[in-house]
């Protein structure tokens, strides 16, 4: 490993001004469009709670030459050098999503940990996140107040008021202050590599609008996991680089 890379101790690598302006000019336009049309389509669960879009590349919404801009993008040299230090074996790209801030401006955010959400008994939670990766690459287009995390929670579990917060029990609220949380503030341009198994929460406000690519190893265990709906063709990938795609 890299000893500049961070990640395999800490469970995050912040890249500040990683990107051009041009190469997030490219995509804008097409995530602006979806975006608006989620917003249409999902009006009730948005004003209810919801505050994440996800399989942008999947969408009908979006034309198939905005489909493949996304996929060149996904698949593009800016991002290589950096999945092949971050996964010892091959990585597979999951999905996309786009977070924005809540409707109702008084609505809490929440710690947790994605893998909390599969179902899997907590036992297996604790087995699985010492070997497992499953990586959100961050890209922010404007200024916002990014995420808290706590570092080193990709590879260990929670202390036990840790615990007690991000699954809201005995007197504790996933919404609560933790001790150990430490918070990246993002500007438009930088990339926020970070495990989607550590302990973490994302901070509202300033109209947030980030985008986020999903990869994760390629293993029998995390593939049933990927949608092959997201993504490209065998005809589409013949214009990209394929490796993470199946």
């Amino acid at each position: 490993m890299n000893p500049s890379n961070p990640y395999p101790t800490e469970g995050y690598f912040y890249l500040p001004q990683f990107f051009q302006p041009n190469e997030l000019q490219q995509i804008e336009p097409i995530l602006e469009k979806f975006h608006q049309q989620w917003l249409i389509d999902h009006q009730e669960e948005y004003q209810k709670r919801l505050i994440n879009s996800h399989s942008l590349t999947s969408s009908t919404v979006l034309t198939q030459e905005e489909r493949l801009v996304l996929f060149q993008f996904i698949a593009g040299e800016r991002f290589q050098p950096l999945l092949s230090v971050l996964f010892s074996e091959q990585a597979l790209f999951l999905n996309t999503q786009l977070f924005f801030d809540p409707f109702n401006k008084e609505q809490k955010n929440y710690w947790h940990r994605d893998i909390q959400y599969t179902g899997m008994p907590i036992e297996d939670q604790q087995k699985s996140i010492l070997t497992q990766n499953v990586l959100h690459f961050r890209i922010p287009f404007q200024e916002e107040e990014g995420i808290e995390l706590i570092p080193g929670t990709h590879r260990s579990w929670d202390l036990p008021a840790e615990q007690d917060t991000r699954l809201g029990q005995n007197g504790k609220q996933p919404s609560d202050a933790l001790a150990r949380g430490k918070q990246i503030r993002l500007q438009r341009g930088d990339l926020l590599i970070f495990s989607a198994n550590m302990i973490h929460r994302g901070l509202y406000g300033n109209n947030r609008f980030s985008f986020d690519l999903i990869f994760l190893d390629d293993t029998p265990l995390l593939r049933p996991f990927i949608d092959p709906n997201n993504h490209p063709t065998e005809a589409e990938k013949q214009q990209l680089n394929s490796s993470l795609f199946l």
